[in-house]
């Protein structure tokens, strides 16, 4: 039995419900179909709990088509955690050898290179450019996006921190923290990967570990102490150390207004909301405009979970729908605090809406935006 009574009680009562929840399911909006929605997971897993029916491949592909954004669980009133059954399920999937091979490639990738794109380890940190020595030393724990798809993130990371007075440093030795084998059911891979990062991370003797990757900083706080792996050092995610240090951040005047998009991760996931928006207003001088679907109620960008290995076109629908929605603030540059998130919104964005990263509008703002947002 995969699921206790509790669990299975609280499926039944999520197959059983009027499946309001479908309507702020991105993956509802995408295919516009009950079976890929939280109702419709639910009640596949019902079946199998009551021996209605086995979960087959088509089964096994509805469970695949969930972002685990936890928007349903923000509609939910009785609080089903169906992003968390579904990764239960997941987990056993993997174990009956029945993962969809697209994940197989994935996990081959991370085994053979650390990291999920197929990229070389040794190119992993090929955009460093350490200058300043001396400071509060801070380990930047850079993730697989950053290092390989969204350089500029990591680069302008690493520079703003030196010019707010850090020392920072950043380990040759960092794998994947892990985060898209869990998140699809590839537990066991997930924590060894976690294992070696936790002895990397002990060993450094800096003070913190900063994560720009939201997936990657709930990983580090909530999953890996979940696996009995204990950190010696406090992770913070770039967002709570500009905070931190507001009163020293640049002051500089954007043209146009600008909108926030909230990463499932660090929103929902990890509740934060107000540090990003601090940080933003501080260096436009300016409120944000705020999309319609905001903080706990914000669409997914839909590049979690393995939706965009698995279903790409589906996963460009969600994240163009949520590019409209940024549109229709009037706002002409959308900054997000989550690499993945950038990496698709500004797949989808054209040439009206700049999108970038946190770490970068603040660097905008220290260089009179003389920036490169390409």
């Amino acid at each position: 039995m995969i699921f206790d009574d509790s669990l299975a009680a609280q499926i039944r009562m999520c197959a059983a419900c009027p499946k309001m929840c479908r309507h702020v399911c991105p993956t509802f909006f995408a295919w516009r179909s009950d079976a890929p929605t939280p109702h419709g997971r639910a009640l596949l897993i019902h079946q199998e709990i009551t021996g209605t029916r086995e979960i087959d491949e088509r089964g096994i592909e509805i469970l695949y088509q969930c972002l685990e954004c936890s928007h349903c669980l923000t509609f939910c009133k009785p609080e089903i955690d169906i992003a968390t059954i579904v990764e239960l399920r997941r987990k056993a999937i993997v174990s009956e050898g029945r993962r969809p091979e697209g994940l197989n490639d994935m996990a081959v990738a991370i085994r053979k290179h650390h990291n999920p794109y197929s990229e070389p380890h040794e190119l992993r940190n090929d955009w460093l450019d350490l200058k300043k020595s001396g400071g509060k030393n801070l380990l930047y724990f850079t993730g697989c996006t950053a290092a390989y798809r969204e350089k500029e993130i990591a680069s302008d990371t690493v520079e703003l921190l030196e010019t707010l007075g850090h020392q920072v440093s950043i380990s040759s030795e960092e794998w994947c923290c892990g985060s898209p084998l869990i998140r699809t059911g590839d537990e066991e891979f997930g924590i060894e990967l976690a294992k070696h990062n936790v002895e990397v991370l002990n060993a450094s003797d800096a003070e913190e570990i900063i994560v720009t990757c939201p997936g990657c900083y709930r990983v580090l706080t909530r999953d890996y102490p979940d696996y009995d792996l204990k950190l010696n050092k406090p992770v913070k995610h770039i967002s709570q150390v500009l905070e931190e240090q507001i009163g020293n951040l640049p002051i500089d005047k954007f043209e146009g207004s600008i909108t926030f998009h909230d990463s499932c991760h660090l929103g929902r996931h990890c509740d934060i909301y107000d540090e990003p928006r601090k940080v933003i207003e501080k260096v436009s001088g300016a409120p944000l405009v705020e999309m319609e679907r905001t903080r706990d109620n914000a669409m997914c960008c839909g590049n979690g979970a393995g939706l965009r290995t698995l279903f790409p076109e589906k996963a460009k629908k969600i994240g163009a729908e949520r590019v409209r929605q940024a549109k229709n603030t009037g706002a002409n540059i959308l900054v997000t605090s989550c690499p993945f998130c950038k990496n698709m919104l500004k797949s989808q964005s054209g040439e009206d809406l700049t999108v970038l990263d946190l770490p970068e509008i603040v660097l905008m703002a220290k260089r009179g935006r003389k920036a490169n947002i390409d």
